[in-house]
C-alpha cells in the first residue's frame, strides 16, 4: 500500500485490497482474488470457506493474481471455472488491449493474441457442456470500440468469443496462443427502422436441461443514447456459426476435414493455425431470435441480467429474467410464446444506483442484487406482493405463484401440497382470471376511500400505485369527468396545480388491462375555503402520507 500510495494516485481506492473474483475450484476450494494495491493477488479458502489454505510451515498460500484480477477496482473482470480451470478476460486501461486466457489449473495457461482483439470490454462468459466433454466450449461475450464506425455510425460492436476446453496451445516466442478462437458478431435492433443496440452490457446463458447447445442466450444491449433493449439468440444458431465458419477476408482454401476453430485433440496443421492467426473473425452475423429484439424499454435503462427456468402448474417449464435496473429496481419479466410480460417491478433499495451484480439461486429459491451501495437477498417466489384476491393472484402471470383454493392465499407453486390445476390455479400463457369467477372480467371495484381535506390554494396530488405496467390508468371524478395519468417512480398520480377543484368530490383511479377492471386508488377530497397554513400544510401532509403508505 505503500508502495502504490507512493506513486500519488487520483483515487486512493486504487491502493486497496478490492475483492475482484471468487470462484469455487472444487468441492473444497474457493479461490478469492484481488486488487491488493495494484499488484492482483489470489488466495484459497478450504473447507467451505471456513479458513485460508497454508503450506506445511504455516504460511498463507498465496498466488500472484495477474490475469486473473485487474489491478484496478475499477476495471470489470469475467472469470469462469471449468473442471478446476480458471478462464478470464479482463481490459487493458493503459493501452487499450485486452486477453482472453486460461489463467490457471492443470491446463496449461494460454492467451489470445493483440491483434486478434480491438479495445475489448467483457460483459460475460458460459461454459458450454457437450455429450461429448472434449467438445466442451467456453464464451466470452464483450463489445469492440473500433473506431470506423458500426451500423449507423455507432463506434461499438458486440461479440461473442469462442475457444475450446482441450485447447492445448500453439507456443509463440512471448506466450502460448488459443489454437482455436474465434469470434462473431452479435446484432440487436430493428432493421427495418434502421435502430441498432451495439453495445452488449451483460448477458447470460440459460441452458434447456442438459444440452446447453439448445439452450438461450440472453443480452443487453445499449445504443449512444444509453437507451437499453433485449435481445435472445438460439443457442443452436451459435453453435452452427462456430461449426461452419466462413472467416471474413480468408480467400484460400483448406483441407475439408480441416475446419478453423475445430475442437480436437489431434495436432492441427500449420496453415490451419496461420489462418486463425490471421483471421479470426467469422464473417456471418449471429441475428436474435425472430431478428429483433425482445423489448425496448423506453424509461430508464437496464444494467444486468439473469434467467432461470420455472415449472408451472401445468408442467410447462417457462424462462423467467430477472432485469437490474440503473436506477436499482428489479424488473421480472416472463418470457413466453416468443413475448416478454413483465411479470413486477422491485424498488429493493434504500438508495438509488445502478445495479451492478445480480445472480440467483434457484435451489435456496433466492434472488441476490448488488448495487455499489448495497446488497439484497429477495425471494424469488414473492406471492403476496400479488394481493389477497384470486383475480390479483392469477393475472400476475408469474409461474411461480398460483391461486390456492384451500387457502384463498397465493402462494408458490413449488411448496404447494397439491400441485394440479384444479387445487392451485394459474394461467401463464394469456391474462385469463375466468379461472375465478364466473362474471364479467372484473377484479375489485369495491374500495374504502381515503378522506382528504385541502386548502383551495393548494397543490393536489393524489397517488396511484402502478401494479401492473400493462394497464391502462385513468381517474374519475365523481364518476362522470376523467383524466389521464402518466406513470412515474411507479405511481399514476393526479396532479392538479395552480387550479384545484372549486368543490371535493370522489377521485377514483381505475386500471383496465385487457378489459379487466380494478379500482387501484379512491379518495374522498374535501376542500376547505379558508386559507390558513396550518390547513394547508396539514392537507399537504395528509395527501403525502396517502402517498407513501400506497406506494
Amino acid at each position: 500500500m505503500d508502495s502504490c500510495k507512493s506513486k500519488a494516485p487520483p483515487n486512493l481506492d486504487i491502493c486497496k485490497n478490492v475483492i475482484t473474483v471468487i470462484q469455487r475450484l472444487n468441492s473444497s476450494t474457493i479461490i478469492v482474488c484481488g486488487t491488493h494495491a495494484e499488484n492482483p493477488t489470489c488466495w484459497f479458502l478450504r473447507n467451505n470457506a471456513s479458513y485460508l489454505a497454508s503450506d506445511i510451515e504455516g504460511h498463507e498460500l498465496v498466488k500472484d493474481g495477474k490475469g486473473i484480477s485487474p489491478p484496478s477496482p475499477f476495471q470489470r473482470p469475467v472469470t469462469i471455472t471449468v473442471e478446476g480451470n480458471i478462464y478470464s478476460a479482463m481490459s487493458d486501461t493503459i493501452d487499450g488491449s485486452g486477453a482472453i486466457q486460461r489463467t490457471y489449473g492443470r491446463l496449461k495457461n494460454l492467451k489470445t493474441e493483440d491483434k486478434w482483439l480491438q479495445n475489448p470490454s467483457y460483459v460475460g462468459s458460459a461454459w458450454i457442456k457437450a455429450e461429448d466433454s472434449s467438445m466442451d466450449e467456453i464464451y466470452f461475450f464483450f463489445s469492440e470500440a473500433e473506431g470506423s464506425g458500426a451500423l449507423e455510425g455507432d463506434p461499438f460492436k458486440s461479440r461473442v468469443g469462442r475457444v475450446c476446453k482441450v485447447d492445448d496451445g500453439a507456443s509463440k516466442a512471448a506466450h502460448d496462443s488459443w489454437t482455436t478462437f474465434l469470434k462473431a458478431r452479435l446484432v440487436c435492433g430493428y432493421p427495418t427502422e434502421s435502430k441498432y443496440f451495439n453495445k452488449i452490457v451483460d448477458s447470460f446463458v440459460l441452458p434447456a436441461g442438459s444440452d446447453a447447445r439448445k439452450g438461450t442466450v440472453y443480452g443487453i444491449f445499449s445504443n449512444l443514447w444509453n437507451c437499453t433493449a433485449i435481445c435472445a439468440y438460439a443457442q443452436a444458431n451459435i453453435d452452427s456459426a462456430f461449426k461452419t465458419p466462413k472467416l471474413k477476408g480468408f480467400t484460400g482454401s483448406l483441407p475439408g476435414n480441416q475446419r478453423p476453430g475445430k475442437c480436437t485433440t489431434s495436432t492441427i496443421p500449420r496453415n490451419v493455425l496461420t489462418t486463425i492467426r490471421n483471421y479470426p473473425e467469422i464473417e456471418e452475423s449471429i441475428q436474435p431470435i425472430d431478428e429483433r429484439p425482445l423489448y425496448f424499454i423506453k424509461q430508464g435503462n437496464y444494467t444486468r441480467v439473469t434467467a432461470t427456468r420455472v415449472q408451472a402448474v401445468n408442467r410447462n417449464l417457462y424462462p423467467v429474467l430477472f432485469l437490474g435496473m440503473g436506477n436499482g429496481k428489479i424488473h421480472k419479466v416472463l418470457h413466453s410464446n416468443g413475448k416478454v410480460f413483465i411479470v413486477s417491478e422491485i424498488s429493493p433499495f434504500k438508495n438509488e444506483a445502478p445495479v451492478s451484480a445480480i445472480t440467483l439461486d434457484s435451489v435456496t429459491g433466492h434472488l441476490f442484487v448488488g448495487t455499489p451501495l448495497e446488497t439484497v437477498r429477495l425471494p424469488l417466489a414473492d406471492c403476496e406482493a400479488y394481493g389477497n384476491s384470486c383475480q390479483q393472484c392469477v393475472a400476475a402471470r408469474d409461474p411461480y405463484c398460483g391461486w390456492d383454493q384451500a387457502a384463498e392465499m397465493c402462494v408458490p407453486v413449488a411448496e404447494a401440497a397439491n400441485r394440479n390445476e384444479s387445487a392451485i390455479l394459474q394461467n401463464v400463457d394469456e391474462l385469463n382470471v375466468s379461472l375465478c369467477y364466473d362474471g364479467p372480467g372484473t377484479r375489485s371495484l369495491d374500495k374504502q376511500a381515503e378522506d382528504l381535506t385541502v386548502d383551495s390554494s393548494a397543490y393536489l396530488y393524489l397517488p396511484c400505485p402502478v401494479r401492473s405496467y400493462h394497464a391502462v390508468y385513468t381517474w374519475s371524478y365523481n364518476q362522470k369527468e376523467h383524466f389521464n395519468c402518466t406513470i412515474r417512480d411507479g405511481s399514476c398520480s393526479l396532479f392538479f396545480s395552480g387550479q384545484p377543484p372549486t368543490s371535493g368530490g370522489l377521485y377514483q383511479c381505475l386500471a383496465n388491462e385487457d378489459g379487466l377492471l380494478e379500482l387501484v386508488a379512491a379518495y374522498n377530497v374535501r376542500v376547505s375555503g379558508g386559507d390558513t397554513p396550518a390547513l394547508a400544510g396539514t392537507a399537504l401532509l395528509l395527501g403525502l402520507t396517502a402517498a407513501y403508505a400506497l406506494i
